[in-house]
Order: structure tokens, then C-alpha cells, then sequence
């Protein structure tokens, strides 16, 4: 970076960092200084991923104590995504930008829980003149830099219903006017129902008003714009017939044809087009009569068949009963005779299975695979570990504890994977899932802590809120994503005198 400038103000400052205006003096260009000098937040940062973003970054780079992320402003350059939201979007306009928003956050997914809270916010998301967003990675980290949970997918869906609404989404109230595709999806990004971005990103591509707009079936002529404004958004919702239950909701689109659906939003002045439409409604309804005249068919046909089939399958069934019946008691003998093999044949497979469940019984003492003493000397561990417990346990023939004595928090490892091990090093680079079930003496919020450390160092770390019951166990999964490391510790967080039982552990690809 041109060290010929000066500075203009400071824009930031506190015990993690310190941002600058600055002027250059050679071209006269404003650009801003973000100097990172908290260990703590350095560790938070991976330099390589904010490089792949298409962002405002001049340039980035860290030293020993500190990074330097220089970057220019986009409030001129650019558009917010407020601003470009409150210029009247076509729905083409709106899936598309909400398609690449979810890209956006499929881009960051791997990153830390604060620098992904960081970058998906309606404050740093611009348009560019190609439509393109732009993130402005001037990041601020106030005092509490440590977030309790992951908002990715809270936010992503506040996200999406701004840029079909114009509002943000206040005490869980869904605006009336989006559509039942971008409802539904918003909804799972509320309740965290998607383990991932791309799944979000694929429920989109899937949707039934994604591929009306975007296939090749529906020709529009380039005057004619799709817009969903609040009294047709409400009749969209009622065209496409949506039936909803307590737990989703279902669109049911087969009962519709395109044409009735695009007739709403066509903003038109042209009645040769409005008659081009009648035409083709009136071609397409003979088509479907013509294919329902013609399925009848294939219907009668096929009745005829299965009632043939049960005829002559009832006149060969009564011919083979004739038979046993002439051959009376020998057919009896005979009949106890394999009834006889049948039970011994029984007998044989249960003890082969009680032998291979017993075996199974055995290999589920996961605690031995992902906590041992070899282990922890591999990855260099030195700190609390849960203990062993024998006499609570729903697998195998223990499980691990981890004891609450003092009403502070306890942070206690319960798992690790050694990535430098051949049998791990798979992982790497992929989507794991970390799963285990947990119950407690008694009920608790507790915290599911994945930190990956790379040559010693802290290189990502992510958290997620799960709540233990005392009289059940309960199954939780996690999910991360590891890029680069030598190791990923697991650790169990929770508040007060209690004790929390963990077992079944498995960690694997997510397939």
C-alpha cells in the first residue's frame, strides 16, 4: 500500500482496532485504514477467505501482531442493497438477488460465527451496475465480539424478506405480500431447519415461481416486466393455491397453469398480447382434454388386465388346494417337518445375532476413538477432559460425564479428531458432522464448542445452543465446515452445578 497519505479522520477506535479515513496524495482518492491489533480477534479472521469475496478491499494482509484490511468506499461507487431494493424490483430481479445473496452466504459459511455476522448485514451489502453484490469488508468488532450462536441463516431469511417486503422482519411478522416459494424458504432460514447455505440455495432453484420465471417454456416480450406489488402478491398467494400445516407449507401448483398465474403480473398496455395469451389458453385447454380423454383410456385397460390376473390367479390357487387336499397327511408331515427346520433355522440366526450385537455393543464405545490418551498427545492437548462414567450410559458400556461443581461456566473437551491421521485426514475440505446424544441431571442450555487449530493456533472456531433434559436423552448434530487444519477439538459448555452425560458420538462427511 502507497504510504504518500494522509490521514483525513478516525472513524473507529477501540481496544481491538482502529479505522481511518485517509486521503491519498497522489490521485486524491479516499480509502480507509482498518488496523486489527486484538490477538483475540486476529485468531477470528482468516485473511485467505476475505481475499475471495468480491468486496471493496484494496488490499489485506497480517504481520505478526496485526492485520491490515484497506478498503474504499462504496456509498458513491455503489448502491445499498436498501436503496436498490426500494427501486421497484421486477420478481425476476428479486430471485435473482435473493439467489445470490444465498450464494453469499454460502461463500462465508466456513468462516467464524462474528466475521459471518460481520458481512451479512443489510448495512454492508451493495449492488454494483451489473447487478452484482458487493460486500463492504470494512469490518467493525465492537466489546462483545463473542456471539452465543450462529445468526447466518436468522439473517439470511431477514435478507430475503427485505428484498420482496422492503422491510425487515420485526418479532417474527412475515409480511403478507411474499410469495409462498420465498415464505416457505424464509421460514426454515427462521427456524434453522437447513444444515447449510446451498440447501437453502437449492429449495430455491427448485421452486415452482423460480423455474415459471426463469425456463425457456414462457416467452414474454421484452416490454413486459413481472412486478409484484401488494394487492397482486396476495392474489398470487391465492392462485397458487397454498396449503399450509403446523409444520410447512405446501404449493400446489399441478391445478394451475402457468398462463393463470402470469396473467396477474403482466404489466401490458398491448391487447394483442392479452389475445395471444386467450389463444394460447384456449390451445392448451385442448391439449390437457385430449391427454385426459386418452389417460381414461389407459385406465380402463389397465382395470381389465388386473381383473383378468385375479381370475386366473384365483382358478390356479383353487386347482393347488384340490391337489393338497388328496394328498392329505403327507402334506401335514411335511408342513411340520419345515415348521420344525424353521424354528431351528431361528434359533441359529438369534444367537448370531445376540453375537454380532454383542460385538456391536463393543464398538460403540466412541469415547475410546475420539478421546484417548494417544489422542491427546497427538494434537498436544492439555486442559479438562470428561470423564468416564459407568453406570449411566444408552450405548455400549459407558458413557462420558462431565461434572459441574461451582455455579461459574466449565468448559470441558469431550472429543477431538487428529486431521495429520490417515484415518481422518478425509474430512478435511469437507462438511462434517459432529453427533452425539447428551442428558443431564438437570435440564440445561448448554453449548456445543468446535475449535480447529492449524500449526498450533486457533483457525476457526464455531458454537451452537443445545438444550439437555434430565429424563430423556436427546440426539443433537452439528455441523462445520473445515478448510486447513491439524486438529478439531469438541467441547461441551454449560453454567452451574450440574452433570451432563454425553454418548454416542459419531463424526463423520456429511454424505
Amino acid at each position: 500500500m502507497n504510504n504518500n497519505y494522509k490521514i483525513v479522520r478516525t472513524i473507529y477506535e477501540n481496544v481491538f482496532q482502529r479505522v481511518l479515513e485517509c486521503k491519498d496524495n497522489d490521485s486524491g482518492d479516499i480509502f480507509y485504514s482498518n488496523i486489527i491489533t486484538s490477538q483475540k480477534v486476529i485468531n477470528l479472521i482468516n485473511i485467505e477467505d476475505l481475499k475471495k469475496l468480491s468486496s471493496n478491499i484494496i488490499e489485506c494482509y497480517n504481520t505478526e501482531d496485526r492485520i491490515y484490511i484497506f478498503t474504499k468506499p462504496l456509498k458513491d461507487e455503489r448502491k445499498s442493497i436498501k436503496e436498490f431494493v426500494n427501486s421497484k424490483l421486477t420478481i425476476k430481479q428479486q430471485f435473482s438477488l435473493s439467489k445470490k445473496i444465498i450464494e453469499l452466504a454460502s461463500d462465508i459459511y466456513n468462516m467464524t460465527d462474528v466475521v459471518q455476522q460481520k458481512i451479512l448485514d443489510l448495512d454492508r451489502v451493495y449492488i454494483d451496475n451489473n447487478n452484482e453484490v458487493i460486500v463492504d469488508c470494512n469490518l467493525i468488532f465492537e466489546d462483545e465480539y463473542d456471539i452465543s450462536d450462529n445468526e447466518t441463516f436468522k439473517r439470511l431469511g431477514n435478507i430475503i424478506h427485505f428484498i420482496f417486503a422492503g422491510s425487515e422482519i420485526v418479532d417474527y411478522n412475515i409480511s403478507e405480500i411474499i410469495p409462498p416459494d420465498i415464505l416457505k424458504i424464509i421460514v426454515r432460514c427462521l427456524t434453522r431447519e437447513y444444515m447449510f447455505p446451498k440447501d437453502t440455495l437449492e429449495e430455491l432453484v427448485r421452486s415452482p415461481i423460480y423455474n415459471m420465471i426463469f425456463s425457456n417454456k414462457k416467452t414474454l416480450s421484452n416490454d413486459t416486466e413481472i412486478y409484484l406489488t401488494d394487492k397482486n402478491a396476495k392474489q398470487l398467494n391465492q392462485d397458487l393455491n397454498i396449503k399450509e400445516d403446523s409444520t410447512d407449507t405446501k404449493i400446489d401448483l399441478e391445478e394451475k397453469t402457468d398462463e393463470s398465474v402470469l396473467d396477474i403480473y403482466l404489466n401490458s398496455n398491448d391487447s394483442n398480447d392479452i389475445d395471444n395469451v386467450d389463444i394460447e389458453k384456449k390451445d392448451n385447454i385442448k391439449k390437457t382434454s385430449f391427454k385426459l380423454n386418452k389417460d381414461v383410456k389407459r385406465a380402463i385397460v389397465s382395470i381389465l388386465l388386473v381383473v383378468l390376473v385375479l381370475l386366473v390367479g384365483n382358478s390356479l390357487m383353487k386347482k393347488t388346494k384340490d391337489s393338497e387336499e388328496t394328498s392329505g397327511g403327507t402334506s401335514e408331515a411335511n408342513q411340520q417337518e419345515n415348521k420344525d427346520n424353521k424354528d431351528n433355522n431361528e434359533n441359529e440366526e438369534n444367537d448370531t445375532n445376540q453375537e454380532d450385537s454383542n460385538e456391536e455393543s463393543n464398538a460403540n464405545v466412541t469415547e475410546k476413538k475420539y478421546l484417548n490418551d494417544e489422542l491427546l498427545n497427538n494434537i498436544g492437548y492439555q486442559g479438562e477432559i470428561a470423564k468416564e462414567d459407568n453406570e449411566i450410559f444408552v450405548e455400549g458400556p459407558s458413557s462420558l460425564v462431565i461434572k459441574n461443581d461451582v455455579d461459574e461456566k466449565v468448559k470441558v473437551l469431550f472429543a477431538a479428531v487428529d486431521f495429520t491421521d490417515e484415518d481422518f485426514s478425509y474430512m478435511l475440505k469437507r462438511q462434517i458432522g459432529v453427533s452425539a446424544k447428551t442428558k443431564s441431571e438437570m435440564d440445561v442450555s448448554a453449548l456445543i464448542v468446535l475449535e480447529a487449530y492449524k500449526d498450533g493456533n486457533l483457525a476457526s472456531n464455531f458454537h451452537t445452543k443445545i438444550d439437555i433434559y434430565d429424563d430423556l436423552w436427546s440426539q443433537n448434530t452439528v455441523p462445520i465446515n473445515v478448510t486447513n487444519a491439524d486438529s478439531l477439538n469438541i467441547y461441551l459448555e454449560y453454567e452451574g452445578i450440574n452433570k451432563v452425560w454425553i454418548d454416542s458420538i459419531y463424526i463423520d462427511v456429511i454424505k
